[in-house]
């Protein structure tokens, strides 16, 4: 069985520009943490839990306290709601999405997880704003790890329980951004890169072999991950 590992913001729910709103506005708030730099790939570890870690240590010299991380996920997640309420178009699927979940896990040699550098309630709302059903589906989230691949390594063990296996014959990782291509090749895992226009071009340049626009086209989709191949950057 080959497994298939969905990133959230931009791959599947194109949220990016609504989470990075609302992660600065409630650090501002929960924290009265400002000026912060939202070039999230600069960070050692592009993941909620890492990003939040990092401009702690910057800013106070120190870990945030449990209580202080519970502060500030309440305050994104209220904020996301509020957004939602007000703009749900800020929410949509990537075309075709929800449907491909779907079919895609009743294949019978493919599986699905989920792996998100998000936290796991401002995910969940993401999901169920855009109206994306992952009941039944292996999830990891920031809680489960620092780094993307201990993420993404959570679910890929996640999902070998689910499905009683001692391994998969092929792990594909499906994102958007550059750490998700990096992350991939770190950890030796096939690539599937979703983008158009110019973060197409930079998931190409950073090795990635196939990038699809969206999720429209099904056959497509189960085409290119079949032929997905580890990231290598052209020397």
């Amino acid at each position: 069985m080959k497994l298939a590992i969905f990133d959230i913001d931009g791959t599947l729910t194109n949220t990016n520009s609504v989470d990075n709103e609302c992660f600065v506005k409630a650090l501002a708030k929960a924290h009265a943490i400002t000026e912060i730099d939202t070039d999230w790939a600069a960070y050692p570890h592009a993941t909620d839990s890492g990003i939040t870690l990092h401009i702690f240590q910057e800013k106070f010299g120190r870990d945030p306290e449990d209580t202080e991380l519970d502060k500030f996920k309440c305050y994104l997640v209220n904020m996301l709601s509020e957004q939602y309420q007000s703009n749900s178009s800020s929410f949509a699927e990537i075309p075709g999405a929800s449907i491909t979940l779907n079919r895609l896990k009743r294949e019978p040699d493919w599986a699905v997880a989920i792996a998100t550098g998000c936290w796991r309630e401002s995910a969940l709302l993401k999901l169920r704003a855009a109206k994306i059903d992952i009941d039944g589906i292996p999830a990891a989230y920031a809680e489960d790890g620092l780094s993307r691949e201990e993420i993404l390594q959570a679910a890929v063990s996640q999902s070998l329980k689910q499905y009683s296996l001692t391994s998969f014959g092929k792990i594909v990782s499906i994102g958007d951004g550059l750490w998700d291509v990096r992350t991939a090749r770190r950890l030796s895992f096939t690539f599937l890169g979703v983008g158009c226009g110019q973060p197409a071009a930079m998931l190409y340049q950073a090795g990635a072999r196939h990038v699809i626009e969206d999720f429209a086209d099904y056959d497509q989709l189960v085409k290119f991950l079949n032929e997905a191949e580890i990231p290598v950057v052209e020397v």
